[in-house]
């Protein structure tokens, strides 16, 4: 790890001279949002090659660079529908496929139009000041009959103070009771000339809980931030969301859990080549973010500080390497400057109570010959001990991972079947008892100790309604350790206290409905059933969501600018 820091100095002497346009201010794209399916589909139509997966959320400008980069291939690709050899049957699956592409790339010309023109894809006028005054106005209600998951505030590994509710996990840390919730959000944002561009989105939250539980009535903000772009290099400072990794909702460490981050992020607005002979090392993104956790941690306002490295070196392979760490807060170990650099970079002399630190490294595999599936995998650690069985056991956390963008060959349908197995250490420590949470929010909704193994297929019935259906099956474990350390790290572990297993089977529906380019409805219902609820015998419990919402898009209407 010691390397990485002539790496990052390299970085920022050379990135501003990086080759490729320079990038305009832009702001935030959830990665909830449609738009990210839209743009795997171009990539597994072969219109897209120089994606980088593992560093999301996209900013616009970065969506706009792929869409051109679609555009700009779109001559080839449409060249095959006109290939003399081909046989009758054969031209009309071509032509469907076409078609399939020519919409959603007219939806993303369209969405993204002021984007494109300031990249020169698309012919127009680029003014000093663009923006929505309301971009989107949100309404969803939820019924949810689920108490919270909860897990043992130590385990002989550390604590950990976290609360999952698994039916409406990776909502971006947006509180839920049961009983009746209902969210309305608003979006908004501007770019002030090339260099600055700001964004905001507040929820007002009305809850109405069952059985006397505390309701949370007030308005929130769910983001706010602004920042500074120069040619590819991004300052931000506020609160947004990092969603690192190869699946859906991000990764193991950063997936879509907890509520965007109160940071400072410096990184590299889209993927960059470095100059002269150190092109050869392909194409290369960085992210910096340093984080406050808040006063709700074990140590109020502790910092996380967190560094990502994405390499795609080729179509076909994309490496992510990353680290965690949480240090400081009030009442925590105190560390010097110097100290604080050392645990950054792993190096000096300290022990595990100075700092938890998290590692991770991501591999995603792209196949453009088989549709463009994406075989993934990423390891995390939680510390390193020498000795191989308790790594492995013990620090290891892992997913696997099969996208097939292209499950049909148009791209109607896609599939998604993910493993993950969170080992009995993940997230915990012994000094930083709140463990990788933020807002009393596990960082990975299902906890330390358990498994997980799920499936999922998104189904566009036509073209403006799509369908998704999802199954899961976890597994979680609620034992108690007696845990022997030494120099070492640990040096034994025996089971004290041997609780029954808890083990989820989830199913869940939802549909998605564009009336018009303005107007989205939802619908959802999801049901879990639960064996040993919070791993007590015999406790078993049907749980289960329903929802409906819908979304409103403003457009040009309240525009400031826009073309």
């Amino acid at each position: 790890m010691r390397h990485l820091l002539p790496s990052l100095a390299l970085w920022l002497l050379l990135l501003p001279f990086a080759g490729g346009a320079w990038a305009y201010s832009s702001v935030t794209v959830p990665i909830e949002e449609p738009v990210y399916r839209r743009i795997d589909k171009l990539v597994a139509h072969g219109l897209i090659k120089t994606q980088m997966i593992g560093q999301r959320p996209y900013v616009r400008a970065e969506i706009a660079r792929l869409i051109a980069e679609a555009m700009k291939n779109y001559p080839d690709f449409a060249a095959r529908f006109r290939e003399e050899e081909s046989s009758f049957e054969e031209s009309g699956k071509r032509l469907k496929d076409k078609v399939y592409v020519d919409k959603i790339l007219k939806r993303l010309k369209a969405d993204y139009r002021d984007e494109l023109i300031q990249l020169g894809a698309l012919e127009g006028r680029v003014p000093a000041v663009q923006g929505q005054i309301i971009d989107e106005l949100r309404w969803n209600f939820v019924y949810l009959d689920q108490d919270p998951l909860l897990m043992p505030a130590d385990n002989g590994f550390g604590g950990i103070q976290g609360k999952s509710r698994p039916l409406v996990e990776n909502r971006a840390g947006r509180h839920f009771v049961n009983g009746a919730n209902l969210g309305i959000e608003t979006t908004h944002w501007f770019r002030l000339g090339k260099y600055f561009a700001v964004q905001a989105e507040p929820r007002f939250q009305v809850q109405v809980a069952k059985d006397g539980q505390p309701e949370e009535n007030q308005v929130f903000v769910q983001r706010l931030s602004g920042r500074f772009t120069w040619r590819k290099l991004d300052l931000q400072i506020g609160r947004d969301s990092v969603n690192w990794g190869p699946s859906l909702e991000g990764g193991i460490a950063f997936a879509n859990n907890t509520r965007p981050l109160d940071f400072i992020k410096l990184s590299s607005i889209s993927p960059f080549q470095y100059p002269f002979v150190f092109k050869k090392l392909g194409q290369h993104q960085w992210s910096l973010v340093v984080a406050n956790l808040g006063p709700e941690q074990h140590f109020e306002d502790p910092w996380l500080v967190a560094y990502k490295n994405s390499m795609r070196g080729s179509p076909y392979l994309e490496l992510g390497i990353s680290q965690t760490l949480i240090l400081g807060g009030d009442g925590a170990p105190d560390l010097s400057f110097g100290d604080v650099i050392g645990e950054f970079w792993g190096v000096g002399s300290h022990d595990q109570a100075s700092s938890n630190r998290n590692f991770d490294i991501e591999v995603i595999g792209s196949i453009p010959q088989f549709r463009g599936m994406q075989v993934y995998a990423e390891l995390n650690f939680e510390d390193f001990d020498r000795d191989f069985t308790v790594l492995f056991r013990d620090d290891l956390s892992w997913m696997a991972g099969v996208y097939l963008p292209r499950a049909t060959r148009s791209g109607t349908l896609d599939l998604r079947i993910e493993y993950r197995r969170l080992s009995p250490r993940f997230g915990r420590h012994p000094i930083f008892t709140s463990g990788l949470t933020e807002n009393n929010f596990l960082f990975s909704s299902l906890g330390p100790d358990a498994q997980l193994l799920r499936a999922m297929l998104r189904y566009d019935f036509s073209p403006s309604t799509l369908i998704d259906f999802g199954i899961r099956y976890a597994w979680r474990s609620g034992d108690l350790f007696d845990v022997d350390y030494d120099t070492n790290g640990v040096a034994a572990r025996r089971t004290a206290v041997d609780r029954p297993a808890e083990t989820r089977f989830r199913a869940a529906v939802g549909l998605r409905h564009d009336f018009d380019s303005h107007l989205t409805a939802r619908f959802g219902f999801g049901w879990e059933g639960v064996r040993n609820f919070n791993f007590v015998a015999g406790d078993d419990e049907n749980q289960w969501l329903a929802e409906a919402g819908f979304t409103y898009r403003f457009g040009r209407e309240l525009g400031v600018g826009r073309q």
